[in-house]
């Protein structure tokens, strides 16, 4: 059999790209065309690529404000790891491997998080689950080995356990009743981690900005010349698909081309059907646009993982747009979507 790895990271293939740059607002930055562009990128968080991008009168003022918005972010990734734990961080790792045992209490972001993801689990009967880590996990094993793919049997067993009916929670506690459940919360971290970065952006005076979160990209404030426009890739990679104009909204892709791997001929991307307990094959993307960046986080994944009608009502909800490009090409615009275009 023959075999290739193409794994991509969320910068490498969704990256919905920065035409325009961001602004800070006075004291530190202004809007003002005549300061200078300033950019930063981290690498070291989410497993991903971060680009923030600012018009400030000095160099020193935006490495203040990008100083305290990486350590924020280094802070998030830690809580939202779901493979490794760190001395004196109840975070989701620490959470997969002992939450089986009794209940464990949890910080405030934590709870959050959990507390949506039941949510998301109940709007959409099961399909967008963070629960489900024990199919993704198995998954994500063959796509990091780079080699062969889940067994039908293995499949079966971890799909057993992906229930959110086994996670109570108790006030600040949180315990599962199964020992075999496991969180992935891929579909949602990138979204809390940009709400906490908001505040601190805030609390330092930035109201004019530009962030990628490795392709969760949000918009707030302007720029000298008005919105920004943000590209949405061509999945086959033909350059860009579309342009949006963005301005105190967040737009989030995702896509059969982001995380994937070949085996013997077969492409298999990272965005699991829990139905078939087999990567999504419905569309080849799904962009949001919305104005609270963890509703688009949580509703581009849904939207990949329900029918087009499905995915509709749920925007309504959410008050959002959405662009779905199917697996034979074709393009579907929900009905406020080319208004942003």
């Amino acid at each position: 059999m023959s075999f290739k790895n193409n794994h991509k990271t969320v910068l490498n293939k969704v990256f919905l790209i920065f035409i325009c740059a961001a602004l800070i607002s006075a004291p530190a930055c202004s809007s003002a065309p005549s300061l200078q562009k300033y950019s930063a990128a981290f690498t070291d968080v989410f497993d991903t690529v971060t680009e923030f991008t600012a018009y400030c009168d000095s160099q020193s003022k935006f490495d203040t404000v990008s100083a305290e918005l990486h350590a924020e972010l280094l802070r998030l990734h830690k809580l939202y790891d779901i493979y490794n734990e760190y001395g004196g961080t109840v975070n989701l790792a620490y959470l997969n491997r002992v939450c089986g045992e009794g209940p464990v209490e949890v910080g405030e972001e934590i709870l959050s998080l959990l507390k949506e993801g039941v949510s998301w689990y109940r709007l959409t009967n099961g399909r967008m689950n963070i629960f489900a880590g024990s199919v993704l996990s198995l998954w994500h094993e063959c796509r990091e080995n780079g080699e062969g793919i889940p067994t039908e049997e293995e499949l079966f067993e971890a799909s057993k356990h992906v229930s959110c009916e086994s996670v109570v929670i108790d006030g600040k506690t949180v315990h599962f009743t199964d020992k075999e459940l496991k969180i992935d919360a891929g579909a949602l971290a990138k979204g809390h981690a940009y709400h906490s970065v908001s505040l601190l952006l805030r609390d330092l005076g930035v109201t004019d900005y530009l962030l990628n979160l490795g392709g969760n990209v949000t918009a707030e404030g302007n720029k000298p010349d008005g919105k920004w426009k943000i590209g949405v890739q061509d999945p086959d990679g033909n350059g860009l698909y579309t342009t949006v104009k963005a301005s105190g909204v967040s737009v989030v892709t995702s896509g059969d081309y982001q995380r994937y791997y070949e085996y013997d001929g077969q492409k298999y991307h990272h965005i699991i059907d829990l139905d078939t307990l087999y990567p999504a094959a419905a569309y080849r993307s799904v962009t949001v646009i919305c104005r609270n960046s963890w509703d688009a986080d949580a509703l581009s994944t849904a939207l990949f993982l329900l029918s087009v009608e499905e995915g509709e009502r749920l925007l309504k909800q959410y008050e959002a747009e959405a662009l779905w490009i199917k697996a034979d090409g074709v393009a579907v615009r929900s009905e406020g979507f080319s208004k942003y275009e």
